[in-house]
């Protein structure tokens, strides 16, 4: 009796291009100067992202904007989720007694601790070179750095899909 293998190949990657962000501004901040920078219409979505870490719930923020003339998503994800996490621990110096309070940091791609932002660019065909678009925001004084990053090196870039 023959053993029939069957191997699935039709899934095929996703074509984006993801271009890293380091930047201490807030989201909303970063947002509104990458629209101005790069006459976007990023706008935040009524859903973040969540992942489920055990019994906590990390919420990452995404931004939104679905260009329809060029046929082009662009998504800017938000990268670390940090919250305060109350111990029962207390500490009494004297007459006060304090909390020590710990706190729980988590991220969306782990293996790219330091980047702050992501933005992700779906495309039907790039009209646009990643390459200027990073130089776009490099302009801005507050962006620490910009950088394009192959996706498919990524251990988890399954994160990276939310639709």
């Amino acid at each position: 009796m023959a053993i029939r293998k069957l191997v699935l190949d039709t899934l095929e990657d996703d074509d984006y291009e993801l271009i890293a962000i380091h930047s201490s501004l807030a989201s909303y901040r970063l947002a509104f100067l990458l629209n101005k920078t790069l006459n976007l219409k990023l706008f935040r979505k009524k859903k973040d992202i969540n992942f489920e870490y055990g019994d906590l719930v990390a919420n990452f923020p995404l931004y939104q904007y679905d260009d329809h003339f060029q046929y082009n998503t662009y998504s800017l994800l938000g990268n670390t989720f940090r919250i305060k996490i109350a111990s029962e621990k207390s500490v009494s110096q004297g007459l006060f007694t304090e909390t020590e309070d710990t706190y729980v940091t988590k991220y969306l791609i782990p293996e790219l601790k330091n980047v702050d932002y992501f933005l992700k660019i779906d495309a039907e065909s790039f009209a646009e070179s990643t390459k200027s678009i990073v130089t776009k925001i490099l302009d801005i004084s507050q962006v620490i750095t910009a950088y394009s990053i192959a996706y498919a090196t990524l251990k988890s870039k399954n994160n990276l899909i939310f639709e």
